[in-house]
């Protein structure tokens, strides 16, 4: 059988990650500056959601219903300056300059993401709106005669809420935008974290 020759195979793959970038969730829900990482390696989670069937006129699943997506997983470093130690844990430095691990602070919410190159030749940003992260394990490894750090951090991301367009509130875990499906505003959703359904200003 001869191959479909309408399938365009070159949007079937998405390689590398790249470009991380991260910013702090403020208590009002907006979110801090969007700052870009160097270093990012891997990326792998796992999402979830639960259904409840509500039976009714001898239907066992009259109504189904779904459970806000959310998800579990680990991302993994190259290297992790402090800055982002800082942004994702409660560290800080002491007079001294030394880090501070603290411990029975409330967990930082932020959002990250991260880039992939697809197979057209475009790029698609990925965005997790509401993440939680947790200290990588305090362990390491003789390399070559270097000594490195395991830079995995385990990460649990929740559903965040915003306005829709019909001001409804409703509920994201990621989305994607693409630098060619989504071309008229790719340029302009760069420098802060993206929001649906947000308006675009035109003259950006």
């Amino acid at each position: 059988m001869p191959a479909n020759s309408n399938v365009n195979v070159s949007q079937l793959y998405e390689t590398g990650n790249k470009k991380f970038f991260a910013a702090s969730k403020n208590p009002d829900g907006s979110f801090g500056d969007k700052e870009y990482h160097e270093g990012l390696m891997q990326v792998s989670i796992e999402f979830k959601s639960e259904t409840t069937d509500i039976s009714a006129d001898d239907n066992p699943a009259f109504i189904r219903l779904n459970s806000p997506l959310s998800g579990e997983g680990t991302v993994q470093f190259a290297v992790l300056p402090f800055n982002v130690y800082s942004k994702f844990f409660d560290v800080t430095t002491d007079k001294n300059g030394a880090v501070v691990i603290k411990s029975g602070a409330k967990s930082k919410e932020v959002a990250f993401g991260f880039y992939t190159s697809v197979g057209d030749g475009s790029e698609s940003m990925f965005t997790l709106y509401r993440a939680v992260f947790q200290l990588p394990a305090l362990s390491s490894v003789s390399f070559d005669g270097k000594t490195i750090r395991d830079l995995t951090l385990n990460v649990t991301v929740y559903p965040y809420e915003y306005i829709s367009e019909e001001l409804k509130k409703e509920n994201v875990t990621y989305t994607i935008v693409n630098s060619k499906t989504n071309e008229d505003i790719w340029d302009k959703v760069q420098d802060e974290i993206y929001i649906p359904d947000s308006s675009i200003d035109e003259g950006e």
